[in-house]
């Protein structure tokens, strides 16, 4: 006998002396020999033994997890058999038995013995692998792009617990990452619906992946193809037709420490967009005023191309500046200029008297 099986038998000596006692007593008060019956045992993570009830288990898949159990009554010399190997792996040993599901569905294993002894167990295979949905799988950057994690079967946040550590959702293109579902000693946290904005066009894979014991075994994959087809933004510029009172802000859930923000302005000059970071956490607004100028550079840049004008080349930026913008305002400097079939665009500079600091942001207006 095997090490592990001397353990496995030592765990359930004592639940099977009460077993045994009983079956005796059943015996000599119904002079019926059910000591050659079979009869299941499963053995649960806590340690303690329990016997199969209706002669029925459930068990979640995916997993890592083994269901255990250890054989009793008959005359040991077990033979199992299984419906369905393509759905249930099984090993046994000694009479213990173990059990790996390896797809959802409905399985029977037979445990039968050399004297005419059977047991039916009938295993249901409950599906809950995770799967990504998303409510549409094309849009312009900037749209908002609802996604959400669902199963086959039914699940509340302990279901899930009990089987993956974590849940990701990961966009392969950028290799970023955003926790769904997070277990530790301190408790968990779950979120089963999200949204993200796209700021670049590409073709996005994105995936949903359960882990456990640093392995995934769960895995599901929805691409969204995100294109850059509006004038400037997610706007066309026959649709700003009003000053906004308030700015719309874009989030995209890999970002973190602030969103992209937006306003319009309509004057009698014509109209223009405004696009600035909005800060979502503490900080210095020094700090976070010239970290702004570098990510709106950047990401203009990356949308578009190098600045057409730029002040570090052109000493005159400020008169190019305002022979092709209308709203240029007062106390505003611009610092690069971008030129497209469709749109104007400047970063600019401006005080902010209420902040005390030095702003920055895109200022775009229809081409011309």
């Amino acid at each position: 006998m095997s090490i592990k099986t001397r353990q496995k038998r030592i765990r359930v000596f004592g639940f099977l002396m009460l077993f045994v006692s009983a079956l005796v007593w059943s015996s000599c008060n119904k002079n019926e020999d059910f000591s050659q019956s079979i009869r299941l045992i499963y053995l649960a993570m806590n340690g303690q033994t329990n016997f199969v009830i209706n002669n029925s288990v459930a068990i979640n898949f995916p997993t890592e997890e083994k269901t255990e159990f250890v054989i009793l009554g008959g005359d040991e010399d077990y033979s199992i058999s299984n419906s369905d190997n393509t759905k249930l792996s099984i090993s046994d040993d000694e009479g213990n038995l173990e059990l790996t599901p390896l797809a959802p569905g409905e399985v029977v294993v037979t445990i039968s013995d050399g004297s005419g002894n059977s047991y039916l167990l009938n295993v249901q295979i409950i599906d809950r692998s995770l799967k990504l949905k998303a409510t549409r799988t094309q849009g312009n950057i900037f749209d908002l792009m609802e996604f959400n994690m669902y199963s086959e079967e039914e699940f509340t946040s302990q279901n899930l617990i009990e089987i993956y550590d974590s849940v990701v959702w990961v966009c392969t293109n950028t290799n970023q990452r955003l926790q769904i579902l997070e277990s530790s000693g301190h408790g968990s946290r779950f979120i089963s619906k999200w949204s993200n904005c796209f700021f670049l066009p590409a073709e996005y894979e994105t995936c949903l992946l359960g882990y456990k014991n640093n392995r995934v075994i769960s895995a599901d994959t929805v691409s969204v193809s995100i294109v850059n087809d509006k004038d400037f933004l997610g706007y066309n510029w026959s649709d700003v037709v009003n000053t906004s009172t308030v700015s719309t802000g874009y989030q995209n859930a890999f970002i973190k420490g602030y969103d992209f923000a937006t306003r319009s302005v309509v004057t009698d000059n014509g109209s223009s967009l405004h696009l600035f970071l909005f800060q979502t956490n503490s900080g210095d607004g020094v700090a976070f005023a010239q970290k702004s100028r570098q990510v709106l550079l950047n990401y203009i840049n990356s949308l578009y191309s190098a600045p057409t004008y730029s002040f570090d080349v052109d000493n005159s930026l400020s008169e190019i500046y305002n022979q092709l913008f209308r709203n240029t305002g007062t106390g505003v400097t611009p610092e690069y200029i971008w030129i497209t079939p469709k749109s104007n665009m400047a970063l600019i500079k401006k005080y902010d008297e209420n902040a005390g600091v030095l702003k920055y942001e895109i200022h775009a207006e229809p081409g011309r």
